[in-house]
């Protein structure tokens, strides 16, 4: 719920105001200007209606403060004077607008609520321009294998609640997009999704990014500096790579999470959140919690709704989908030729391991395209050259591609489990290891694709 500062000393036009708003917003109310202060300094307040007229300190004075202070805060002024003078001075000083008492309430209210959506909309703005450098398209989610169905539905199923989410899985697995989708699903979907890139932000500042600075020494007006937290608001704070956040850090993320509080740097009180937490990682944090890297307790709150994201090589039916729509999405931004890919090619593409996950397949069809996007089709001759070695584990024997895809895809996928198989003597961990995977999920593509051991001699 919105929260809303009355700041007015006259108690009777206070709880007046909050008669207008309790039932819609969380209204508090303070008496003067330093009592405002003190509100501010812990309470994460989305807007101030201030009184013009108050002792000790007028509205006006405590505006000027406000917005050196909270330059993001929007402030409505209301007097009971209609003269022009405060009201020029009020605008010109930062505040939003300005309400002459007796108002109308259906008109301060609609004042009130286009404010906030403007609030909202700059927020956004804000968050986008922290991270514009980064293309959010959705690829992750396209697929149909059954081990991507299933982290899908454990996603749609965490967007309905705010327990912190963790979703593991390698480089290049669409993560991030998956998280993304979570908060579009979820009732925050018109807050703001504000990322942390843990492995990218230096662990001397990194505790500045997320937290904010009360007053930052690299402000010389003395100004608030937000932090992500500030910024997510009550949308979704998302971190990315959380395993390697310091260990220092960890702490204080670990008290956002059980308490909803944090404080700026440089601030002596705590601040309230309400965004809710999705981190993920490609790291084991168990053994870095082992090793001492991380916290067992923080992982624990984190791991509240845990989703995996399978690797490429466990869900090579989908491998197909996205070829043919990165070609569709690259070809029409890069103005080629090439319109299909060639049924060998395709085979190829099914079998290679893909350790960069669908970020190395994008790469494979944009490089291709831009060597040879005047070929009507994409060849294998025209893949690179790891396609063309025995570096990465495929079948010894041929596989026709059949003209249904998913049982092509599964011919593929028979084999290469066959052969891994063959070769480490049925052990299946060894097998597992040898196809990259764990030995559950080869127990689920075994029972699958109807593999029983022992396994039958080769003709």
């Amino acid at each position: 719920m919105k929260k809303i500062l009355v700041v007015d000393d006259d108690t009777g036009a206070r709880e007046s105001l909050r008669a207008i708003f309790q039932v819609e917003y969380d209204v508090l109310l303070s008496s003067n200007a330093f009592a405002a202060m003190d509100t501010l300094a812990s309470t994460e307040v989305d807007l101030v209606l201030l009184d013009v007229v108050m002792p000790q300190k007028d509205g006006v004075t405590l505006l000027k403060e406000l917005v050196q202070l909270y330059p993001d805060l929007p402030i409505i002024m209301i007097s009971a004077s209609s003269e022009s003078r405060p009201i020029v001075e009020s605008i010109k000083s930062g505040a939003v607008d300005f309400i002459t008492k007796p108002f109308d309430v259906q008109e301060l209210k609609q004042l009130v609520w286009r404010t906030l959506e403007n609030r909202k909309l700059i927020r956004k703005i804000r968050a986008m321009e922290s991270d514009i450098s980064r293309q959010y398209p959705e690829d992750s989610l396209l697929g149909y294998s059954d081990l991507f169905e299933e982290a899908v539905a454990m996603a749609k199923k965490a967007a309905d609640h705010d327990l912190p989410v963790l979703i593991h899985g390698e480089s290049g697995t669409g993560k991030e997009m998956l998280a993304r989708q979570i908060h579009a699903w979820s009732e925050r979907k018109e807050e703001p999704f504000v990322g942390v890139y843990c492995a990218t932000i230096p662990e001397t500042l990194i505790e500045s990014e997320i937290f904010g600075h009360d007053k930052s020494p690299q402000s010389p007006e003395g100004k608030v500096n937000p932090g992500r937290i500030d910024l997510a608001a009550s949308g979704t704070l998302f971190f990315d790579d959380i395993g390697d956040l310091p260990s220092s850090t960890q702490t204080k993320i670990l008290r956002l999470i059980q308490l909803k509080d944090y404080s700026r740097l440089g601030g002596s009180g705590s601040r309230h959140s309400s965004a809710r937490i999705i981190a993920t990682t490609n790291q084991s944090l168990n053994e870095k919690i082992k090793s001492g890297e991380f916290q067992k307790e923080l992982y624990f709150e984190l791991n509240a709704v845990p989703i995996h994201l399978p690797a490429l090589r466990n869900r090579r039916e989908d491998i197909p989908i996205f070829a043919e729509h990165f070609l569709d999405e690259l070809r029409n931004s890069m103005h080629v030729k090439t319109s299909s890919i060639q049924t060998e090619a395709l085979k190829a593409l099914c079998i290679y391991d893909w350790p960069g996950n669908i970020r190395e397949l994008k790469n494979v069809i944009e490089r291709c395209l831009v060597l040879h996007g005047d070929h009507e089709e994409l060849s294998l001759d025209q893949l690179p050259n790891e396609f063309h070695r025995n570096k990465h584990f495929r079948p010894k024997h041929t596989i026709e591609l059949e003209e249904n895809l998913a049982k092509s895809v599964d011919q593929i996928e028979r084999e290469l489990v066959i052969e891994a198989l063959r070769s480490c003597g049925g052990v299946q961990t060894k097998a597992a290891e040898k196809l990259g995977t764990t030995r559950r999920i080869l127990k689920y593509k075994m029972d699958k694709l109807n593999i029983t051991l022992p396994l039958d001699d080769p003709k």
